[in-house]
């Protein structure tokens, strides 16, 4: 009964002293089949002991929790198909790797999933953990496993769910997308027996940090000298050192000057400032620097929860001590200059690609498999550089090797993807089976851009079989396609040139901040904790884009951005006016867009219409027979008037609407030798809340155009497509490279090529009349 007592008491002081949340099996009974009606199972974070290199005394606690760590990188992940794989890489340190693990899982799957023949493969590192079958329809269940010892090492662990989905009932191709199973973030995490498996000594360590109950890693950076302008420099160098650190696909940042994070799985406290400035904050266990520097990782409660803490005698020789810390990011990230690093969300890291490469399936992680389902989908992603410039021409191509059985009839096909747009069709016509040795499927590159591409391969195999679907066929596990690992991927040479604007260049490689050593000029209207936490965002995302860190030298003033590249953020109102200019937003809206903050837009009090009216009246016009033609052109021949053009359209100035609360833009800066981005909202508040959902990675992978546009009332990250561009070559001159630069750029303006083709055609005209007259024979 004391201990129940004392286990209570230190549950209504966990605000004060920052404990531990409350862990699945200390709140209720662990259930199997949980219904989800309740809240779910939450991780803990409990306790970290004092890190080797500290002496610091932690008070005795009567009891010590199980350390937690949630798993899945994401808020949300359903994996749908019949033979679906989803890996990735999750850090380990060695306490945590030598600790005694269970499993919990929580799933959900659909309705139409049979479960006598469907089931869930759980690995680490390779090795089974579990095979249960996929039964939970109905609601939300938990299961849990024990972790067999010595699977668990120290770094870097696969972790791989690997599923097999067969309807109950239906066998045709269209059954096969009512397959689906939701595995709940929340509710999936490794509990370890030993409440120390949560310590942190080393910055290697922060790679373990993970990731919250909706995939999030969060750096909450306590500086008390916040607010000053020579800390806001070594603090976004601190965020893009704790980024490529960490390695995730999710960060974000939080700042205060006094306040602490509540302490969770997937946070990590930074304090940093000088000994006068933390120790109100830290007490006894600061330590004691004397007039040097230190970063180290203490304990600030009676739990013993490790959080980093970097001080100095001065700000002046915080930069340096930040230099120590990151520099070791630095390093590994440079190491990388051939991949960019996707393994802690993807099976493994992306191979940059810079022209033309053949590589295998092996190579891409595609290993050699059979199918007996409906539809087989295979999925890889490479890479391509800033200055990637060929999505009006060329064909990459698959070099496939695979079979298919004689069951499979005519009017099954192959299809490829390109980040989820259509690129090529394959039509399988012959009879009687088939083995596919190189053979080619060719696809166009208008889908692919600068960054991490995702490319997959779905075949959608008819069979007799399944029209006539008998009892029991969903079940059948006879091999009908196979897919072997010496298949390859071929990217023929393309056209190297960077443009600007083009946000989609920024997201995928951080260009062109990316390119220099100098600092990049970064305009910030205030110090505080939302401006911060939004440019840490944002310069963090870069240098995980670029692979390596970005100096920026945070200013105040227009006059000290110069005419190179430049960034800047802030409220919409106190931006200057020149930033507004160059990027092509208009200048009303740093009044009328600031109108709108403090409410939602009210969507009621729009007018009632619908599309099909407005449809039926311009039908009615004389000129409606332009857009039919438009459309035919489109349809027939993937043309459109926007094609059918001299030259690109110049960019017009943009007024956000009132329904928009926060916008990235970009345009060539007064020099045209690179880019001036702006991030603006109409309050700081929007502008932090705004950032921490754009560099959500699936967001991120949105931005694009010239302008990206964020609505915080439906979530929609919507584009303002590039209109003129400047070309930047930062690769050296080519006749070939630029052979390769001009086709892109006369598929892409069709009428500029006709003139030309005109015009060539009359000029060698001339010059073959003057050749004959000259030269010819004839008669007088």
């Amino acid at each position: 009964m004391r201990r129940i007592l004392l286990f209570i008491v230190v549950l209504l002081a966990g605000p004060v002293i920052a404990a531990a949340q409350t862990t699945p099996e200390a709140a209720a009974p662990f259930d199997m089949g949980s219904d989800g009606s309740g809240p779910p199972p939450r991780a803990v974070e409990p306790a970290s002991p004092q890190p080797a290199t500290t002496t610091v005394t932690t008070p005795q606690t009567t009891e010590r929790l199980p350390f937690f760590r949630y798993v899945i990188p994401a808020d949300q992940m359903r994996i749908e198909g019949e033979n679906v794989e989803r890996s990735w890489s999750m850090y380990l340190t060695e306490e945590q790797a030598r600790s005694a693990a269970k499993f919990n899982i929580g799933y959900q799957n659909s309705i139409f999933v049979a479960p006598e023949f469907s089931k869930l493969t759980i690995s680490f590192n390779n090795v089974e953990i579990a095979t249960p079958p996929l039964s939970s329809s109905e609601r939300k269940s938990d299961l849990r496993f024990d972790v067999p010892e010595g699977v668990l090492k120290p770094g870097y662990n696969n972790v791989s769910f690997k599923i097999k989905q067969r309807h109950r009932t239906d066998c045709d191709l269209e059954s096969t997308y009512d397959l689906w199973t939701d595995i709940d973030p929340e509710r999936t995490f490794l509990m370890f027996d030993n409440p120390d498996a949560g310590l942190m000594s080393t910055t290697d360590d922060i790679r373990a940090v993970g990731v919250d109950a909706i995939g999030r890693t969060q750096f909450h950076i306590v500086a008390p000298g916040l607010s000053d302008t020579i800390a806001a420099d070594p603090l976004l160098e601190l965020a893009q050192g704790l980024a490529l650190l960490a390695d995730m696909p999710n960060t974000f940042y939080t700042y205060s000057k006094s306040e602490p994070v509540k302490f969770a799985s997937g946070v990590l406290p930074v304090y940093v400032g000088t000994p006068a400035e933390l120790r109100p904050l830290l007490g006894d266990a600061l330590p004691d620097i004397g007039t040097t520097q230190s970063a180290r990782f203490i304990s600030t409660n009676a739990l013993g929860q490790s959080v980093l803490v970097l001080v100095a005698p001065s700000w002046q020789r915080i930069g340096p001590l930040i230099d120590g810390i990151t520099a070791p990011a630095a390093r590994s990230a440079a190491q990388k200059d051939e991949a960019y690093s996707t393994h802690s969300w993807r099976k493994q890291d992306t191979q940059l690609l810079t022209g033309h490469r053949t590589l295998t399936f092996e190579q891409l992680g595609i290993p050699t498999q059979e199918f007996s389902g409906r539809v087989f989908r295979a999925e890889f992603a490479i890479g391509l550089p800033a200055d990637f410039y060929a999505d009006a021409y060329g064909e990459a191509r698959l070099l496939l090797d695979a079979a298919y059985g004689p069951i499979v009839l005519p009017g099954s096909r192959l299809h490829v993807f390109v980040n989820d747009q259509l690129a090529a069709t394959w039509p399988i016509s012959t009879v009687n089976g088939a083995v596919l040795r190189r053979t080619p499927v060719r696809f166009t590159m208008r889908h692919m851009r600068p960054g991490v591409n995702k490319i997959v391969l779905e075949a959608a195999l008819l069979t007799k079989e399944d029209a006539a679907c008998l009892p029991g066929q969903t079940a059948d596990d006879t091999p009908r396609f196979a897919v072997f690992d010496t298949s390859e991927f071929e990217m023929p040479n393309f056209g190297r040139v960077a443009q600007v604007p083009n946000l989609w260049g920024t997201s995928g490689t951080g260009f062109p901040y990316s390119r220099h050593e100098d600092r990049i000029p970064f305009y910030m209207d205030s110090l505080n904790g939302d401006t911060m936490g939004a440019a840490s965002d944002f310069v963090a995302k870069l240098a995980n884009a670029a692979r390596h860190q970005i100096p920026v030298d945070v200013v105040h003033s227009v006059d000290d951005v110069g005419d190179g590249d430049a960034i800047f953020l802030g409220a919409i109102g106190t931006l200057p006016a020149q930033a507004l200019r160059e990027t092509k937003v208009s200048q009303t809206s740093r009044s009328v867009w600031t109108q709108q903050v403090g409410g939602e837009a009210n969507y009621n009090e729009a007018p009632e219409t619908t599309i099909e009216e407005w449809d039926e009246a311009v039908t009615a016009g004389w000129y409606n027979w332009i857009f039919e033609v438009e459309k035919y052109l489109k349809r027939n021949y993937d043309l459109s008037f926007e094609t059918l053009r001299f030259l690109p359209r110049p960019d017009t100035d943009y007024l956000p609407p009132n329904s928009i609360s926060m916008i990235v833009a970009q345009e060539p800066s007064p020099n045209d030798d690179g880019a001036w981005t702006m991030i603006a909202a109409p309050t700081h508040e929007n502008l932090e809340n705004g950032m921490q959902a754009l560099t959500k990675r699936q967001h991120w992978d949105a931005v694009q155009g010239r302008t990206t546009t964020y609505n915080r009332n439906t979530g929609v990250i919507d584009n303002i497509g590039i209109g003129a561009t400047v070309f930047i070559f930062d690769t050296p001159f080519s006749v070939n490279n630029v052979r390769l630069v001009l086709t892109n750029w006369f598929s892409t303006n069709t009428m500029s090529f006709s003139l030309a083709l005109v015009i060539g055609t009359v000029l060698l005209g001339i010059a073959t009349k003057q050749m004959l007259t000259r030269f010819g024979r004839y008669d007088e």
